[in-house]
């Protein structure tokens, strides 16, 4: 059975790290917290009911973005000028980006 869980689980910071870990949770006690990889941006935490070992809160990861500013200004403006601007248009996407 899958129910949303609270806010309280989703902003845990389990959800940032990369193993499972047991968080103790006011009204319902100790749970296992499981992080899920995923690339959907309308994934949320998720109870999920295992039998033989109980209540897992299976909270969603999306990857970390780890490029600088700058480096995600200019992908964004090269693909806006559809995967290969000019060399006058990467010379304004660099004018551009530059602040960043």
């Amino acid at each position: 059975m899958l129910h949303p869980v609270s806010g309280f689980a989703a902003r845990s910071t389990v959800a940032h790290e990369h193993a499972a870990a047991h968080v103790y949770v006011p009204g319902r006690g100790t749970i296992l917290v499981q992080p899920v990889p995923t690339n959907d941006p309308h994934a949320v935490a998720r109870t999920v009911i295992v039998p033989g070992y109980g209540e897992v809160y299976a909270v969603p990861v999306r990857p970390k973005d780890t490029r600088s500013p700058r480096e995600r200004c200019v992908d964004e403006e090269v693909a806006r000028e559809g995967g290969s601007p000019s060399q006058l248009a990467m010379g304004a996407i660099d004018l551009k980006c530059s602040q960043r």
